[in-house]
């Protein structure tokens, strides 16, 4: 570990300690809000905030004029702008636009651990860079499996864990090995959720999933609200 900081990893969102710790947090949901907010802020959103709660959410969008996209058990959320899919955003002009964003287990992970600042999201896509985020701040650190509805994902502690080896392994420089890699894709390939998505017609979602270690985006909470 980097100056005696470590990193723990929990495999849902409920086994987040109460209270909870003096520490960095990397929420992992990586089907699909994790992902969701990396690819935002890389068409350009000012800011993304997350929300746990409708009328929070549409408050936000009164008072900022800000874009909403959300889900909740999968289905979209009457009145919002967009649905969660990454794919989708590049439809629609987002620079400089402050986006909402509310989903069945990342943002809640996020509400529940209740900061304003020192969390992060992470996904198979921004894993190494937010391993690198992580050692050059250099604090202990709980990597989030987000989960659903209260029991584990492949996807989330697939993410989780390639997050954490991507941490102790960049220490030397090293990269994981390409047969460890391939064994987390075959666990997110596998998954009941990537089944869903793939019966949707949206099996590319999961193929943009797999190019592991492909953003340099971290997005990081300050203030209340994530900034790349």
């Amino acid at each position: 570990m980097t100056d005696g900081a470590e990193v723990n990893v929990v495999e849902r969102l409920e086994e987040i300690p109460e209270p909870v710790p003096d520490a960095d947090f990397v929420v992992v949901d990586v089907i699909i809000s994790s992902t969701s907010v990396v690819r935002l802020l890389e068409e350009g959103a000012e800011y993304v905030r997350t929300f746990g709660d409708v009328q929070d959410a549409f408050a936000f969008k009164r008072e900022k004029d800000a874009v909403l996209v959300g889900e909740q058990g999968g289905g979209p959320i009457e009145g919002f702008d967009l649905s969660p899919l990454p794919s989708v955003f590049g439809e629609h002009d987002l620079e400089r636009k402050p986006v909402g964003i509310m989903t069945t287990n990342g943002t809640r992970a996020v509400e529940k651990i209740g900061r304003k600042d020192g969390v992060f999201f992470g996904s198979t896509v921004n894993a190494a860079a937010v391993a690198d985020a992580l050692r050059e701040r250099g604090r202990d650190a709980w990597i989030v499996a987000a989960g659903r509805y209260g029991e584990t994902t492949p996807e989330d502690t697939a993410g989780a864990e390639l997050i954490r080896e991507m941490f102790e392994r960049g220490e030397e420089g090293q990269e994981i090995p390409e047969e460890r890699a391939e064994e987390l894709k075959q666990h997110i390939r596998d998954s009941g959720t990537a089944s869903w998505i793939d019966d949707l017609g949206y099996w590319h979602e999961i193929e943009a999933l797999l190019e592991f270690n492909s953003s340099d985006t971290v997005p990081r909470m300050r203030d209340g609200v994530f900034v790349r």
